[in-house]
């Protein structure tokens, strides 16, 4: 049976497995924070101390094994979406529908607009 919180050896054996995705230095475990955990999957934020990039972490924990998972979405972004219901399948299906019908440029429904070709 798994603890309520994670074991520091688990933690480290973790993030020893681990390098930062833009300096590709390696990660301690002070340089990452468990942020929640639902079931058997941990959230974890990881600071590069070198480059100082932080990233997201997932961890699914079971008896005997640690499936580690990256995310696209920064820590901040998951603060705020992790307690947001799952995407319906009609939610996927109106924007897939949205996307379809789109004929502008994303550029002008993007946070960031698309690098010119």
């Amino acid at each position: 049976m798994m603890e309520d919180s994670l074991p520091p050896t688990m933690l480290k054996e973790i993030v020893a497995r681990l390098r930062c995705v833009v300096c590709q230095h390696r990660f301690r475990a002070k340089d990452a924070q468990i942020i929640g955990r639902r079931g058997k999957v941990w959230a974890m934020r990881v600071h590069c101390p070198m480059c100082h990039t932080q990233a997201l972490l997932f961890a699914i924990l079971t008896e005997h094994t640690a499936q580690m998972l990256y995310s696209d979405l920064t820590p901040d972004e998951w603060e705020r979406f992790q307690d947001l219901p799952p995407i319906s399948t009609d939610e996927v299906i109106a924007f897939h529908r949205f996307i379809q019908s789109y004929t502008g440029d994303f550029s002008e429904i993007l946070d960031e607009p698309l690098p010119p070709e």
